[in-house]
């Protein structure tokens, strides 16, 4: 069986009277020392006086991959071409080579345009 709730008291006419602290006759004056955009304001004016605010553009650099891509393609090709021609073009070894040369040229493609960053 469930325990039953106390009896609460009613006090009526005796309600409290609680003081209104946001009333706008007692609004506190405003204070400069906690103003937000004050201190923003110095915080700019020191950072213009120490030269800080100033922004430098760097130079493009020389941009170096693609030139690298088509280096490692010409010359990872000319590798898989030069095994091929060792096996005396055997028609395997000429598939084999083939897949090579596709396989090198898709792997290659997309490290070196989608997955690397610019260097």
């Amino acid at each position: 069986m469930e325990p039953t709730d106390p009896p609460r008291k009613h006090y009526g006419l005796n309600a409290r009277k609680f003081e209104h602290l946001n009333a706008p006759d007692k609004a506190p004056a405003k204070s400069t020392e906690h103003d937000i955009f004050a201190m923003l304001e110095q915080n700019r004016s020191v950072e213009k006086s120490l030269g800080k605010d100033e922004i430098e553009i760097e130079p493009k650099r020389k941009w170096r991959r693609k030139r690298d891509y088509w280096q490692v393609l010409i010359g990872g090709n000319l590798v898989i071409l030069g095994l091929v021609a060792i096996a005396r073009f055997n028609p395997i070894s000429l598939l084999f080579g083939f897949s090579g040369v596709i396989i090198l040229t898709l792997s290659l493609t997309w490290v070196m345009w989608f997955v690397m960053d610019d260097y």
